[in-house]
């Protein structure tokens, strides 16, 4: 070797070894670049063809096997210039150096009778590490080739395992564990190398944003490389405080951030902690309010406190919403399209004027709608613009109406099961035609899902229904196309159930109106919707069409979210006549997911005390037969009397129709009447001391409604007759039919128009023998005639003056019910009310005895139960012939 060449050498290996000892991301070992120098080769002149060869295979194989390995001519040219005739570990690594490979490959094939062996060493350019020999020795020259295969798989097995990290370690943290770094890094034990991976993890941990310095080091141990990251905490947060905070709660603001007590300083989440205290500001209406912090470090800077300064501002409402660019339309329309609303004077009730940043996306959709529900088709809504000053927020809606389109010809095309005409009855489009003349985008809405609806009633489960708009060119009308692809018809091949926990299958499949086998119809899949709805076992029910192998069946799954249907209650009520009081409930509407219902109650008030339990089988051994048991214990005291009662009451009920329930039971009563006033009208002191009351009773209700607690649609009709005594025995004769019912017709969403009537009478069956007055009728109140307490408008007895009741009974209620919180189930409910309770063996005048009135109730579902405040002004005199004044009434609680 040259002495220029010798100091070549001396120099290269003298760089790479001061680059391994300060390895970095971008300073690695090129252990996978390979020089294959000359083999010596032992054997016959017939193997002499190995000196070129042999080297020659070995290079393509480590080339096969992804290593980089220094092309022959090359090599060969360089052991030329080097002078090399023999070859040790020393050589191989100069020229290995000089060549710019990371290790060099060389050894000898020596031929032994039939076999051979190959030994090799393969000699690491920096030195770092020892030779490492390899040894091949195989029976038979035919097997040179799997030979040299064998030795290029573990030569490169060999390299590549160099290359690659034993571990990876993270340094330095003191609070946080170092897990916290090595969970959100990629490079894991047994990855090679990769100087631009290790850059981009050294950027990943320091944007976590908990270290103020970061470091990457390549070091060698025994078992190999270990990438090693150095970090620097910042300051530990010892304590957060807040300063200026008056209108939000500090442990509201501190249970919102996520930077807490004892955890490491980190801009970014504290960042993010500052937007969210600023966005409780904004809740509670402070939409000026500004946060900012500081960080107080301790002594020696491994601590810190962390203060957040408010500066809150006024609170602000909404003082104005205004429209830009509105021409055409009316602005007092497009404000009755708005969540948003200005301030006003029941704003405490209703929470309007507060700024929802929600209700901005949502109304400028509402307005859009609106624009094209009325005509205008080009209408465009810009995002709002929200100004906030000093004394309130103004929200400006840009609006550019474009025209106000007419509508043209509506007509059908596709798959039409029907004539024309018989389609056109059921869109609605047309008859807006008919009426102003301008396109309604909603009515075009609604008559594509009663078109499909259509379909489906006909087994059509997958007809689509496609309105196509066509605007006339030279002048602003819009053509409507109904385009139907009815598809197959399909038939239920399986109803299944899903998402029920407690409530068993047969419970909820004995409840649709369509089940296997049957050919899908919409009407009857909605109608079993709404019955699973009416169950109030569940928070959610959907339906969903599951395709099968064959084209014309279906599986029809049932998804139901199942809600708590036990409930302990306990509840502060009050009545005009039963005064106040507490009660307690245990109840269960889902016994043992088999749909039973039972109940214990138990109420004290000032004039009774109550004790009940019930118990309903609503599906008779899974037929349509319900059965129910009643148990009772009551004592009630009355102005002129007391009475205790202990008894029971078996009902049952079936369905006739899908509407309609036929229903009867019997009651068994044992009653006392006592301590009863010495001048009490005679049909009390008739009843004194033990009596036995022995009544049936029979019903018919119907009921199209679509929700059983807040009806919207549909109508209630219930008639109820109860027979006493005669056949049965018993101390109570009488007959007491009557009949009620209830028409609920919605005008918009949350705005529904509720009628009721009510009326009954009561007859004597035993000649000379009156009807008990805990059975004859009472009405007024808030559950009748509002604004008339029952002493009011109750008949009296014509020689002591005590109320008696009638034996005649009827009332009228009209209520406007407008649901201003749907959440909270709040609802503003004006009302007439009119109606009359007389005794027929008195004169009926109708001056006298209609009553009338009419006021305000207030309506609230909250969990507690249904709370009613209700104002009712009187229109007409009571009993007394007095004009009295309004008069204020209330409900609450589980019991009235």
């Amino acid at each position: 070797m040259t002495r220029l060449a010798r100091w070549g050498r001396i120099l290269a290996v003298a760089l790479l070894v001061l680059a391994h000892a300060a390895t970095s991301p971008a300073q690695t070992p090129r252990d996978t670049t390979v020089i294959v120098l000359p083999f010596q080769v032992n054997a016959g002149p017939d193997l002499e063809y190995l000196n070129d060869d042999l080297p020659e295979l070995i290079s393509q194989r480590l080339v096969a096997r992804g290593l980089t390995v220094i092309a022959r001519k090359d090599t060969q040219a360089l052991v030329r210039d080097q002078h090399v005739t023999n070859l040790d570990v020393s050589t191989a690594r100069d020229l290995s150096v000089l060549a710019g490979a990371g290790v060099a490959v060389y050894g000898s094939f020596n031929q032994v009778g039939e076999g051979f062996s190959i030994d090799v060493r393969v000699v690491d350019a920096l030195g770092i590490r020892a030779a490492r020999p390899f040894f091949i020795q195989k029976e038979g020259l035919i097997n040179v080739l799997p030979a040299v295969d064998e030795l290029a798989e573990r030569i490169s097995s060999d390299l590549l395992r160099r290359n690659t990290l034993s571990d990876v370690k993270v340094r330095g943290t003191k609070v946080l564990d170092p897990d916290v770094v090595l969970m959100r890094l990629t490079t894991r034990k047994g990855d090679p190398v990769d100087p631009a991976a290790i850059n981009r993890e050294v950027k990943r941990i320091w944007d976590l944003g908990y270290f103020s310095d970061v470091q990457a080091n390549v070091e060698q141990d025994g078992e190999g490389l270990v990438l090693v990251y150095t970090v620097q905490e910042k300051p530990r947060i010892e304590n957060v405080t807040v300063e200026g905070s008056d209108k939000v709660d500090v442990d509201d603001i501190l249970a919102a951030m996520s930077t807490k007590t004892g955890s490491v300083l980190n801009e970014k989440l504290l960042a993010q902690d500052l937007q969210k205290v600023t966005e409780l500001y904004r809740k509670e209406g402070y939409y000026l309010a500004k946060v900012s912090h500081r960080v107080d470090s301790r002594a020696g800077g491994t601590g810190a406190s962390l203060v957040l300064k408010v500066e809150e501002g006024k609170k602000l409402y909404i003082k104005k919403v205004a429209f830009e660019g509105v021409e055409k339309l009316d602005a007092d329309d497009l404000r009755k399209q708005l969540a948003l609303s200005e301030r006003g004077m029941f704003s405490w009730i209703t929470g309007s004027g507060v700024l929802k940043d929600e209700h901005l996306e949502r109304d400028s959709a509402a307005i859009t709608a609106y624009c094209m529900n009325h005509g205008y088709l080009d209408a465009m809504v810009a995002s709002p613009k929200v100004d906030y000053e000093e004394d309130g927020i103004i929200v400006t809606f840009a609006i550019k109406e474009g025209p106000r389109y007419k509508l043209g010809e509506v007509t059908f095309a596709g798959d039409l099961i029907e004539p024309d005409t018989r389609l056109a009855e059921i869109v609605k489009l047309d008859d807006v035609k008919k009426e102003d003349g301008f396109f309604r985008f909603n009515v075009m809405q609604e008559d594509n899902k009663a078109l499909t609806d259509f379909y489906a009633d006909y087994g059509y489960a997958f007809a689509e229904v496609t309105p196509r708009t066509k605007k006339h060119e030279d002048e602003p009308v819009v053509d409507v196309a109904y385009t139907v692809s009815k598809r197959q018809k399909v038939y239920i091949r399986r109803a299944l159930v899903e998402g029920n926990d407690k409530t068993r299958d047969n419970v909820i499949l004995r409840e649709l109106r369509i089940t296997d086998g049957d050919m899908f119809e919409g009407k009857k899949l909605r109608r079993s919707a709404e019955r699973l709805n009416k169950l109030q076992y569940f928070d959610s029910v959907s339906t969903e069409l599951v395709p099968t192998d064959h084209e014309d069946e279906v599986d029809l799954k049932v998804k139901v979210k199942e809600k708590n249907t036990g409930a302990l209650i306990g509840g502060v009520g009050y009545s005009t006549y039963y005064e106040f009081g507490v009660s307690g409930t245990i109840m269960e509407r889902n016994l043992f997911g088999k749909g039973y219902q039972t109940s214990l109650m138990a109420l004290f008030s000032g004039r009774r005390t109550a004790y009940q339990w019930s118990f309903t089988n609503p599906r008779y051994n899974d037929t349509n037969l319900s059965v129910g048991y009643d148990a009772y214990n009551i004592r009630d005291e009355f102005t002129d009397f007391s009475k205790n009662t202990i008894g029971n009451t078996i009902r049952f009920a079936y369905p006739i129709g899908e509407y309609t329930t036929v229903g009867w039971g019997y009651r068994l009563d044992f009653y006392k009447l006592y301590d009863i006033e010495d001048d009490a009208a005679k049909i009390i002191r008739d009843r004194e001391g033990d009596n036995v009351s022995s009544v049936v009773h029979g019903r018919v209700t119907r009921d199209t409604t679509d929700s059983r607690d807040n009806p919207t649609r549909g109508n209630i009709t219930k008639i109820f007759t109860e027979y006493g005594g005669g056949l049965l025995m018993g101390d109570d004769n009488f007959f007491k039919p009557t009949a009620q019912t209830e028409q609920y017709y919605q005008i918009r969403p949350n705005h529904v128009l509720h009628g009721r009537m009510r009326g009954g009478v009561v007859l004597e069956t035993k000649d000379g023998e009156e009807v008990p007055v805990f059975e004859r009728f009472y009405i007024g109140g808030i559950d009748s005639i509002r604004g008339y307490s029952s002493k009011d408008i109750s008949p009296r007895d014509p020689d002591t003056g005590d109320r008696i009741g009638g034996d005649r009974m009827a009332f009228a209620n009209m209520e406007y019910i407008w649901v201003f919180h749907s959440e909270l189930g709040l609802a503003l409910v004006p009302f007439f009310d009119i109606g009359f309770n007389s005794d027929s063996r008195a004169e009926f005048n109708w001056d006298d005895e209609i009553k009338k009135s009419v006021g305000l109730e207030l309506r609230w579902r909250s969990p507690m139960g249904d709370l009613r405040f209700a104002y009712g002004y009187p229109l007409d005199e009571n009993r007394e012939g007095d004009k009295t004044n309004g008069r204020f009434e209330f409900s609450m609680g589980q019991f009235f």
